[in-house]
C-alpha cells in the first residue's frame, strides 16, 4: 500500500524504535523479492532467485554489470567495460534472457552465436538502481515472450528511499575502479514539496576498457553520463501519480583492431580507429492505486512507457598489402553502422487478497500491450587505386513488432502448504517495414501466440524449512534479424556463405522445473536445488546448401532436443552479531539433439565469503573458485573451418574488502580483487570461441576499488 509521506514518516520513526528494543537479538537481513508479481521473502519463494542491492553495489565500488553478478553461480556476464555485455544464467544466453527494468523492456543485443558481441545489454547505469533480481529459469508465464532461459529484473531508486521523514537529501559518491582505470562521479538529490516528492539522479564517468592480465590487448577509451528525474504526487490516500524520464549515454574510442577480410587477398592493418555511441532515453507516466475500500484489487499499478535505444558504430581502418609487381598497396575502408531498438507500450497490473474457507488467496493479474520497432543499416565506402566505391547495405529488413499479454496468478496458502499456478497469454506478430524482400527472399509477417503456465507447490515440513517442486514454461517469438536477414559473407575465402532469411520459423518454447529445499532461521541458511530445463523448437543457423554462385546458404531454423540440467547450493551461518560465513557453488550442463554440449554451459564454480560487521565498520574476505573445463563444443575459425573450441583450467582468487563509516555522513569503500596477482581465464569468456583465440581472454589482475559517498 503507498502511504503519504506523513503516513511514511510516522511508520519510520515507529519502525525504528521496534529495531533498537530488539537490538540484542542477531539475525540475517530477510530480502523480499517481486519476481512473480507477489512480495514474497527470497526464502519462501518456490525457485531460485538472486538478488543484488544497491548498498552491496556501492560498497564494493562496482560499476558494471560483470561486477554486480560476478558471484553468482549459474550466473555470468561476458565483457567488460569498452566491450559489450552479455549475460547467461544457467546455460542460456543472449536475448533468450529478458531484462525489464521498472516494468519496461530491455532492447535486444546483437552478435553471431547469440553472443550479443556486437551490441550489448548492458545499456543501464548501476548507481540509478534500488536492487536487481535474477530469475533462473523460465518465466514467460509472469514476463512473457523473451523470459524462456531467465530474467534479470531491475527496480530504480524512488523519491521516498532517501527521504523517509525529512524533506530535502542530496548525496555525492566518488569511484574509482582499476579494471578499467575508471573514475566515476553520482549524486542523488531527493526533495518534498507539500504532497509530491523528487528525485535527480545524475551520474559521469571516465576510463578505459576492462583490461586482461598483460594489459595488452585492448586499447579503448571510454566517457558517458547518465541522469533521471523521478516524481512521485500522492493525490491521497488512495492515488499515487508518478513519472520518470531517464537518459544513458556513453561513447567509446576505439584504437586496435584488424583488418577485414578481402576477396582479393590478405591485408594487413596499418591505422585502426573506431568511435561508438550508445544512446538509451526512456520515460513512463503512471499511477498506483490503493482503495481503502477495496473490491476488485487491493492494488493497481499502471503506466504507459517509452524507450529509444541506439548505437551507431563508425569504423575507420588503413590496410596494406603487396601486389603481383611486389610494390606496396593501400586500400582504405569507411564503415558507418546503425542499430535501434525502440518500444512503446502500456501495462496495468493488479494484486488482491482473498479468503475462501481456510486459505488465503494472493491474487495477481494484469494486462500488456507493446509495439516494438527495429533497424539496423550499414554504409561503407572503400577507397585505393580503383577509386572511391560506395555501398549502402541494410542486412536485416526494418520491421515492427506487435505484442499483447495477459497473466494470472494465485497464490495459495493453507496451513503450510503453498500452491502457486500462473497462466499467462501472449500473441504476437512480427511485420516487415516499408520492405518487400531482402536478398531476393519475398517477406511476410509471422505471428505466434502462447499460453504459458507455471506450477508449483512448497511445503513448511518443520519450522523454517521449506521443500518445493516447480514447472514454469518459457516462450520467446522469432527475433527478427533471425527471420528477415540477409548476410552475405561470400568475401570469406575456402568456404563463401550467405545467411538467409526465414520466414517460417515457429517461437521457441521452454519447460522448466526445479525441485529444491531452503532452510532459513535469521542465523543460518541452507538453500539446496536442482533444475533440468527442455527446449523445443531452439533457433540456431544450420547450412542448407549452395546457392548459384558457390556460396554455401545458411539459415535459422527450429531445432529440437536442446536441454540444460544442473545443481546448485547457497549456505550462510552467521556465528555471532558480527562474524558470518558463507559460500555459494553450482553446476550447469546441457548438451543439443545431436550430442553437442551446449556452448554457453559453465564448469563447477562457486566461492567462499567470510564477512565482519561491528558497529560502522564491516569487512569481507571472498574465495572465488571454477574447476577446469572440457565439455565444448565444436566451434568454427572466421573462415568456416573445423576447429576445437576453448577449455580452460581450474582457477581460484581471493578477494578482500572493507567499509568503515567514519562519520554519520560520510562513508569509505575499498576492495582488492585478485589479491595474489594470479593469471587465468574464466570461460564465459571464451565460450564458443577457437582455443587458439583463447590467450586474449585473460582475467585482469590484482586491482582495486575505492567508493567514498557524502550525504550533506
Amino acid at each position: 500500500m503507498k502511504l503519504t509521506p506523513v503516513s511514511a514518516a510516522v511508520l519510520s520513526v515507529l519502525a525504528a524504535s521496534q529495531v533498537h528494543a530488539k537490538s540484542d537479538v542477531f539475525s540475517m537481513e530477510e530480502v523480499v523479492v517481486t519476481a512473480n508479481r507477489i512480495e514474497q521473502p527470497v526464502s519462501e519463494v518456490a525457485g531460485s532467485v538472486a538478488v543484488v542491492t544497491s548498498e552491496e553495489i556501492e560498497q564494493k565500488g562496482e560499476t558494471e554489470l560483470y561486477d554486480a553478478l560476478r558471484h553468482e553461480p549459474g550466473v555470468s556476464v561476458s565483457g567488460g567495460a569498452g566491450r559489450p555485455q552479455n549475460i547467461t544464467i544457467r546455460g542460456m544466453t543472449g536475448n533468450r534472457i529478458m531484462i525489464i527494468r521498472d516494468g519496461i523492456r530491455s532492447a535486444d543485443g546483437f552478435g553471431a552465436n547469440d553472443n550479443n558481441d556486437k551490441v550489448g545489454r548492458d545499456t543501464f547505469d548501476l548507481s540509478n538502481l534500488e536492487s536487481l533480481e535474477v530469475v533462473k529459469g523460465a518465466s514467460s508465464s509472469v514476463l512473457g515472450s523473451g523470459a524462456i532461459g531467465g530474467a534479470v529484473i531491475l527496480k530504480s531508486k524512488q523519491p521516498g528511499e532517501f527521504l523517509e521523514d525529512r524533506d530535502f537529501y542530496v548525496d555525492a559518491t566518488g569511484i574509482y575502479t582499476g579494471i578499467s582505470n575508471k573514475y566515476k562521479g553520482a549524486s542523488n538529490l531527493a526533495f518534498r514539496s507539500g504532497d509530491t516528492e523528487s528525485l535527480v539522479n545524475a551520474a559521469y564517468w571516465q576510463g578505459e576498457e576492462t583490461r586482461n592480465f598483460s594489459q595488452d590487448l585492448y586499447n579503448r577509451d571510454l566517457d558517458g553520463y547518465s541522469a533521471s528525474y523521478a516524481i512521485n504526487h500522492f493525490f491521497n490516500d488512495e492515488v499515487m501519480i508518478k513519472a520518470r524520464a531517464e537518459l544513458y549515454r556513453q561513447d567509446q574510442q576505439r584504437l586496435e583492431g584488424s583488418s577485414s577480410i578481402q576477396k582479393d587477398g590478405k591485408w594487413h592493418i596499418e591505422d585502426f580507429a573506431e568511435d561508438e555511441s550508445t544512446e538509451e532515453y526512456s520515460a513512463y507516466l503512471g499511477a498506483e492505486l490503493t482503495p481503502l475500500d477495496p473490491t476488485w484489487f487491493e492494488e493497481l499499478d499502471t503506466k504507459v512507457y517509452w524507450r529509444h535505444t541506439e548505437v551507431i558504430t563508425d569504423t575507420n581502418r588503413l590496410m596494406n598489402s603487396t601486389d603481383a609487381n611486389g610494390l606496396l598497396i593501400k586500400r582504405r575502408e569507411l564503415e558507418h553502422k546503425t542499430f535501434t531498438d525502440n518500444t512503446v507500450g502500456l501495462r496495468a497490473d493488479f494484486k488482491q487478497t482473498l479468503h475462501a474457507s481456510s486459505a488465503e488467496h494472493k491474487l495477481a493479474y494484469g494486462v500488456e500491450i507493446a509495439s516494438d520497432y527495429y533497424q539496423r543499416e550499414d554504409n561503407q565506402k572503400v577507397l585505393d587505386w580503383t577509386g572511391s566505391n560506395a555501398s549502402q547495405k541494410q542486412p536485416f529488413a526494418s520491421a515492427r513488432a506487435y505484442n499483447i499479454g495477459l497473466y494470472f496468478r494465485d497464490m495459495i496458502e493453507l496451513e503450510k502448504w503453498t500452491l502457486t499456478g500462473g497462466l499467462r497469454f501472449d500473441a504476437h506478430r512480427l511485420s516487415p517495414d516499408g520492405q518487400n524482400d531482402i536478398g531476393g527472399y519475398p517477406l511476410k509477417d509471422i505471428d505466434s501466440s502462447e499460453i504459458s503456465p507455471s506450477l508449483s507447490i512448497s511445503r513448511e515440513v518443520f519450522e523454517n524449512n521449506r521443500v518445493y517442486l516447480s514447472y514454469d514454461h518459457g516462450y520467446r517469438a522469432p527475433e527478427y534479424d533471425k527471420a528477415y536477414g540477409f548476410v552475405s559473407h561470400d568475401f570469406v575465402p575456402l568456404t563463401p556463405f550467405v545467411i538467409a532469411p526465414n520466414m517460417d520459423l515457429e517461437a521457441e518454447t521452454s519447460d522448466s522445473f526445479e525441485i529444491g529445499n531452503k532452510f532459513d532461521n535469521g542465523r543460518a541458511q541452507l538453500y539446496v536445488s536442482a533444475f533440468y530445463n527442455k527446449f523445443q523448437n531452439f533457433i540456431d543457423v544450420v547450412t542448407t546448401g549452395q546457392d548459384n554462385f558457390g556460396n554455401y546458404v545458411k539459415q535459422y531454423q527450429n531445432l529440437h532436443g536442446v536441454e540444460t540440467y544442473g545443481a546448485e547450493l547457497s549456505a550462510a551461518y552467521a556465528f555471532t552479531s558480527s562474524w558470518k560465513l558463507s559460500t555459494k557453488l553450482g553446476y550447469v550442463d546441457g548438451k543439443d539433439a545431436e550430442g553437442e554440449y551446449v556452448r554457453s554451459i559453465t564448469p563447477f564454480e562457486g566461492n567462499v565469503g567470510l564477512n565482519y560487521q561491528q558497529q560502522d565498520f564491516n569487512a569481507f574476505a571472498t574465495w572465488n573458485w571454477a574447476g577446469s573445463m572440457d565439455r565444448v563444443p565444436s566451434c568454427q575459425t572466421s573462415l568456416g573451418q573445423k576447429t576445437e573450441c576453448a577449455q580452460t583450467e581450474a582457477w581460484n582468487t581471493l578477494d578482500l574488502g572493507a567499509s568503515y563509516q567514519i562519520t554519520k555522513d560520510f562513508r569509505l569503500s575499498a576492495t582488492i580483487i585478485n589479491l595474489f596477482d594470479k593469471e587465468y581465464i574464466r570461460y564465459q569468456d571464451v565460450a564458443g570461441i577457437a582455443d587458439e583465440s583463447k590467450r586474449y581472454s585473460t582475467e585482469p589482475g590484482r586491482y582495486f576499488t575505492v567508493n567514498a559517498k557524502y550525504i550533506f
